[in-house]
């Protein structure tokens, strides 16, 4: 079996077009490589500048704790505490982007922080780029690389069958699955090989991250997966008897109905079944409710002008209960929203598992940690982490209280670390389909006849 995959490497290493796919993918994931590095430098520069900005802001409020500073301008300082809640960075971001180029990994909470404001800026600084989209391994891997496997796999049986040279064939080779098998070899790794060359020159190069390596190793297993499976369907459309022209048209349809139009009917099924409430709605109720609360307080007390420490504490209050009218009067529709993207999140989730391309997407994403999924949870913990530090100095403005340098120290820190993903379940399903469809596949070539 050795001599005769040996052969056929050496066979497919005297055909050009060999050569020219295998420069194509080559320079495919080089550019993905190269994009890779660009993502993660800003993910981790991003995070770098969040850092040296929360840093500004603690020798700010230090500068309150001074023995000579105003008492009455003392009461203020809750209002320039600014702290930054930040996500770790994803382990694999030079591998699959995901979600990272467009969503936001770190925000500034403050006193005057609102849920509906609190990701108002995204990471996006080129909608026109964001819009294009950009090659990564994980595009490689679920677009490009089936394509090549066609490309290279369409007539591995059906031409010679169809040229008369599959008698001749399989009376040198044995057994149709012997001659598969020694055909398949070299084809897969020929494919597979510039993919893993690319994620050993990213892990070699990249930044050191905790559980950066066990997530690559689960990053390519779903690339194998998604491989064997492809390879499967190749193997099961050369076992019908059909011409080789025929089985590329197959191939091409069967990618692009899995590919590219599931994937577009599963988010557009999500999104007409969880329709989100208007952002709009949202700021017109905050603003309403900001207007009516400014109104009412200022009628109640008249007296806010004054430089003095109960004119202060007055005005800071002031401030304090506005905010508080406009996140009692916004959180339901906040609720609703995170409701409807949660529904969203459920039905893609539900339906991917009809698409491999969309199991092995997800699954790549989710180990790399820039999938929705984790964006959301981030979301989530940073708006928890919100509420307590507001409670907690709201809590100075309550009392009339001074904030000390032991009772900064003891504000809330943000400490949100996301457990690691094993894509396990996709994983065995994209092996039990791989293994299903080539099941089927060598069955009927068992049976074929020249």
């Amino acid at each position: 079996m050795l001599r005769l995959i040996a052969l056929e490497a050496r066979l497919l290493a005297r055909e050009r077009f060999a050569w020219v796919l295998l420069l194509f993918l080559a320079l495919s994931c080089a550019l993905a490589v190269a994009n890779g590095r660009v993502l993660m430098d800003q993910q981790l520069d991003g995070r770098a500048i969040a850092a040296q900005g929360d840093a500004k802001a603690r020798e700010r409020v230090e500068g309150a704790f001074a023995p000579d500073f105003d008492r009455a301008l003392a009461i203020v300082v809750p209002y320039w505490v600014r702290t930054q809640a930040v996500s770790p960075a994803p382990p694999l971001a030079d591998f699959s982007a995901g979600r990272a180029a467009i969503e936001p990994h770190a925000t500034t909470v403050t006193l005057r922080s609102r849920v509906d404001t609190l990701f108002e800026r995204t990471a996006v600084d080129n909608p026109e780029a964001a819009a294009r989209g950009s090659l990564d391994l994980g595009f490689v891997a679920v677009v490009l690389m089936p394509l090549a496997l066609i490309g290279l796999g369409y007539g591995l049986f059906a031409a010679d069958r169809e040229s008369g040279a599959a008698r001749l064939l399989l009376a040198q080779g044995g057994t149709p699955t012997r001659v598969l098998l020694a055909r398949s070899v070299p084809r897969l790794l020929l494919v597979l090989g510039p993919l893993a060359m690319a994620a050993v020159v990213l892990l070699a190069t990249g930044p050191q991250i905790d559980e950066r390596g066990t997530a690559a190793g689960w990053w390519l297993l779903v690339a194998v997966a998604l491989a064997a499976f492809w390879w499967a369907v190749i193997l099961f459309v050369n076992a019908l008897r059909i011409g080789a022209e025929t089985a590329a048209l197959t191939l091409v349809s069967v990618w692009a109905m899995l590919t590219l139009v599931l994937p577009a009917a599963v988010t557009a099924t999500a999104q007409l079944a969880y329709p989100p409430p208007s952002r709009f709605a949202q700021i017109a109720t905050a603003r309403a409710a900001e207007m009516s609360s400014t109104t009412a307080y200022e009628n109640d007390h008249p007296d806010l002008a004054s430089e003095s420490f109960a004119g202060r504490l007055a005005s800071v209050r002031k401030s304090l209960s506005i905010a508080r009218t406009v996140d009692r009067a916004v959180a339901p529709i906040a609720r609703r929203f995170d409701a409807q993207l949660a529904g969203q999140q459920g039905i893609v989730r539900a339906l991917a598992w009809l698409s491999p391309p969309m199991i092995a997407a997800d699954a790549m994403t989710a180990t790399a940690g820039t999938d929705v999924g984790r964006s959301l949870a981030f979301r989530r913990a940073a708006v928890d982490y919100m509420g307590q530090t507001k409670a907690a100095l709201g809590g100075f403005i309550d009392r009339g209280a001074i904030m000390t340098r032991p009772e900064y120290a003891a504000l809330p820190a943000f400490d949100w670390r996301p457990e690691p993903v094993r894509p396990v379940a996709q994983l065995l399903a994209l092996f039990a389909l791989a293994l299903l469809v080539g099941a089927v596949a060598l069955h009927r070539f068992r049976r074929v006849s020249v």
